[in-house]
């Protein structure tokens, strides 16, 4: 299955997938998600970095500069179709991806990508997303926390153009949050990229995804072998 990867920052997440493909490989088995290319809005930035070094082919356009030439905002819908015209025919030109994969880009995309690749966007949220009390700018752990919670788990979920979160695809074992304090961003967000974000998504490209075990009915429902899935999706 070839997967394109769209990076911002550091590429933490796309560096458990790679470090996945690349177990699955050596062992030998045929059905996996290999990573064809990788896009970045921030060209120089250090997923960009550690993909070339891993010999991936590597595309960017800076969004800074992009929207600054056009002299119009991020948020304008017709200038966001053009940069993601510009960035998929870049992609394209190196890949066919059967999946997009987003590893902390941190641009919205527009209509036109998610009707072209309907359900076959994910994207990582380090929280639960069935969550009713979830809002924007403030920590999901902070907000676990405000609402009296003892663990969070992290959320791998279907990338939607008119909501926030899509359906759950697959949820993290709970993350203990016992001990830490509201201040405690940090520490907290380490401990959910170990015990969580890099083991769940490696597994929902891998283990779900390539091996074609995931289907999305018409009504938003995820199927994982067959069965229909709750609104977590499938639990570890």
């Amino acid at each position: 299955m070839s997967v394109a990867v769209l990076v911002s920052g550091s590429g933490t997440n796309m560096t458990a997938i790679v470090e996945e493909q690349r177990r699955i490989e050596k062992k030998g088995e045929e059905h996996y998600g290999r990573i064809d290319c990788v896009f970045s809005n921030v060209p120089g930035c250090e997923g960009a970095v550690k993909a070339v070094q891993w010999g991936i082919p590597v595309v960017s356009i800076s969004s800074k500069r992009f929207f600054g030439l056009l002299g119009k905002s991020p948020d304008d819908e017709q200038a966001r179709d053009y940069y993601d015209a510009a960035a998929f025919s870049l992609i394209e030109g190196v890949c066919t991806p059967d999946l997009i994969v987003l590893a902390g880009y941190r641009r919205r995309l527009g209509e036109q990508i998610h009707r072209q690749y309907s359900n076959r966007i994910v994207n990582l949220y380090p929280g639960d997303t069935t969550k009713d009390y979830l809002v924007r700018g403030v920590d999901a752990s902070v907000q676990a926390l405000r609402k009296g919670e003892d663990s969070i788990r992290a959320t791998v979920f279907f990338g939607r153009y008119d909501i926030r979160f899509g359906p759950a695809l697959v949820q993290s074992k709970p993350v203990s949050l016992a001990g830490f304090a509201e201040e405690d961003t940090t520490q907290m967000a380490e401990k959910i990229r170990s015990e969580a974000e890099w083991v769940i998504y490696p597994y929902a490209v891998h283990e779900l995804i390539a091996k074609g075990r995931v289907a999305v009915d018409e009504n938003e429902g995820v199927w994982v072998d067959g069965a229909r899935m709750g609104r977590g999706g499938y639990r570890l």
